[in-house]
């Protein structure tokens, strides 16, 4: 083999930790005041995994410049923020709480140490806090999780040489069964909600099962009402960001992008929802919906606007409270849903086909607990068959 070529500072360096049993590389990224070169280190299972992250880290450094060779983590992840998470590519609400997660939970706990001498300890540390003060363990799960993202970031540009926050057991978070409503419970819901402008809203959550940003973000192309069979096709959600503005955006998952066939009388519902927006539309006359006209959404303001996902969380529990059911979110509603297609006999696959579910385990997972008469049924009708 032929002697390697010595590579330059800029170009670092890179060979294998025999007591590691990994590659690694280092470079010279700059100098501090007094000279001392200021280094960064990367590793890697293989030499060529070790090198890709070196040459990842050495065409990053320039590019990020204005990041201090000592930074805190604060500092680095106020530009994980900024910087790389508008960048990823995931929906804006997952982005929204990522941001949101680290400036509550992340951020006050492990903020003030150097991002580079970052331990696991720290982690714990961290999640301790959390545990301490009362917070549930879904999100001390999360403080976790993004850290660990950001940290794969920090790994990847050789600010750190390990993501500390993988080096920290992950928190258990038992499964809690979510309530639901009885179907007579919403059949009670169903008829209150006649008494209000949300009727259509409430009796599509409640029979659909779709999410409520789908819900919101339904245009009236989306529906087939006059032909056999009777359809909803989801195609968009409705969001809303952190600064308050809303906006559409794909489903949630490939299996989001669905078509539901609908029961009849909901179709009553949705004439009647549709006429009356038709009498708004022509009381409020010329620039109904503003630039949102072309969407000609289902569920709209008094003058043709998007609804505010939070004032709908609002309202939609303003109706059940008045229904005499007490407090229920639009999401308890598409839950309910679930659980009296299931409580019916639905099969399972149809179920999760119909939530817009990524597979029927998710299904599965969420809903198993309401199968056991099912699973009782299975049992009576295999003892009949064999030993009957």
């Amino acid at each position: 083999m032929p002697p390697r070529r010595k590579r330059a500072n800029a170009e670092g360096s890179l060979f294998y930790r025999a007591d590691r049993k990994r590659w690694e590389a280092r470079i010279t990224v700059g100098r501090k005041e007094d000279g001392t070169p200021i280094r960064r280190t990367v590793v890697g299972r293989t030499r060529a995994e070790a090198f890709e992250r070196l040459d990842n880290l050495r065409r990053s450094t320039a590019a990020r410049s204005d990041l201090p060779a000592e930074m805190t983590t604060r500092r680095f992840m106020e530009h994980w923020i900024s910087d790389v998470l508008p960048l990823a590519a995931i929906a804006q609400t997952t982005a929204d709480g990522y941001a949101r997660i680290a400036k509550l939970y992340v951020i006050p706990y492990v903020g003030r140490k150097r991002l580079d001498q970052l331990s696991p300890a720290d982690v714990r540390s961290m999640l301790a806090s959390l545990r301490g003060a009362g917070l549930a363990p879904n999100t001390q799960r999360q403080a976790r999780s993004v850290l660990r993202r950001a940290l794969r970031t920090a790994l990847a540009d050789g600010l750190v040489t390990r993501n500390v926050a993988e080096l920290v057991d992950g928190v258990r978070v038992g499964r809690q069964e979510g309530r639901t409503l009885t179907p007579q419970q919403a059949r009670t819901l169903l008829t209150s909600a006649r008494e209000y402008p949300y009727e259509a809203l409430v009796a599509v959550l409640l029979s659909t099962g779709v999410r409520k940003g789908e819900a919101l973000g339904l245009s009236w192309a989306d529906l087939n009402l006059d032909a056999t069979p009777l359809t909803l096709s989801v195609q968009r959600s409705l969001k809303k960001d952190l600064r308050g503005a809303v906006y559409v955006s794909e489903p949630k998952t490939t299996g989001s992008r669905r078509t539901i066939h609908l029961p009849g009388s909901l179709v009553d519902v949705l004439r009647r929802h549709r006429v009356a927006q038709a009498a708004q539309r022509l009381e409020f006359g010329a620039g109904w919906g503003g630039h949102w006209a072309p969407l000609d959404l289902v569920y709209t303001s008094s003058i043709g606007t998007p609804l505010d996902p939070d004032k709908v969380n609002k309202d939609v529990q303003a109706i059940t409270q008045e229904a005499g059911l007490g407090t229920w979110t639009p999401h308890e509603l598409r839950h309910s849903a679930a659980s009296i297609l299931l409580a019916t006999g639905t099969p399972l696959k149809v179920v999760s086909e119909m939530l817009g579910h990524s597979s029927i385990r998710v299904t599965a997972d969420v809903y198993g607990h309401l199968l056991a008469p099912a699973r009782t049924e299975a049992a009576e009708a295999m003892e009949s068959a064999l030993w009957g």
